[in-house]
């Protein structure tokens, strides 16, 4: 029995001294596909979507061009009323013209973006995230000529201003709308621009470009022009 004792523990130490590793194994294993899974559910396209439209609805004081239904939401495009021809409350002479609200369930309205002045088209247009459910809606602005858009977040019922796209398609019988994509990855959402050329500053400047990947990008804190 004296002589078995050490070959019993030694063999007892081997065995305690192997363990963590096959642990630390297992470990390695089960890490790795967790971290590919979460790279791929960062990228996600919004795609284009046609609302139901509202056609019996009204708002005391303001001219109601389009009216949508969005998953419960009430999203309205148009302008309020002049008195006499005049700029009136809650329209200023900084603030007014065709915009866009937002209403509750008593049509009561709970968010209005800023006046486009005196744009002659201030048309929305949809584009829902394919993983989370939120909506991009783009405002085309035009004048005789189109002039790019304001893009704004529409977010478990609440709307924010993301910025203005200022940029068209250089091809005149296309408009900005015709030629967007728009993509979330990660901490940003990213817009892009199905054409050749590109005008920059439509009706101010119209500097033509080359699309060499030009794109803006909201970082949620603001909204800038990569070129």
């Amino acid at each position: 029995m004296k002589k078995l004792l050490p070959v019993f523990v030694l063999f007892t130490l081997v065995c305690c001294k192997e363990e963590p590793k096959k642990e630390n194994k297992a470990t390695v294993k089960k890490e790795t596909p967790v971290s590919i899974k979460a790279e791929v559910v960062k990228d996600a396209p919004y795609t284009e979507f046609k609302p139901d439209k509202i056609s019996d609805l009204k708002i005391k004081g303001f001219d109601i061009e389009q009216a949508f239904s969005v998953e419960g939401n009430k999203i309205v495009a148009g302008n309020f009323q002049f008195t006499d021809g005049k700029i009136t409350l809650p329209d200023t002479e900084e603030d007014f013209g065709k915009r866009l609200l937002l209403l509750n369930h008593k049509n009561e309205i709970i968010y209005q973006s800023q006046g486009s002045g005196e744009a002659y088209l201030y048309e929305p247009y949809f584009y829902k995230n394919s993983q989370n459910g939120n909506i991009i809606i783009v405002c085309q602005q035009a004048y005789e000529y189109f002039f790019g858009g304001d893009a704004y977040l529409l977010e478990k019922g609440k709307i924010k201003y993301l910025g203005n796209l200022d940029i068209e398609p250089k091809n005149e019988e296309k408009k900005l709308t015709d030629i967007l994509r728009i993509k979330e990855s990660g901490d940003r959402i990213t817009f892009t621009f199905d054409s050749d050329s590109l005008v920059l500053k439509p009706g101010s400047e119209d500097m033509t470009i080359k699309n060499n990947d030009v794109k803006y990008v909201y970082d949620y804190k603001s909204l800038k022009l990569y070129k």
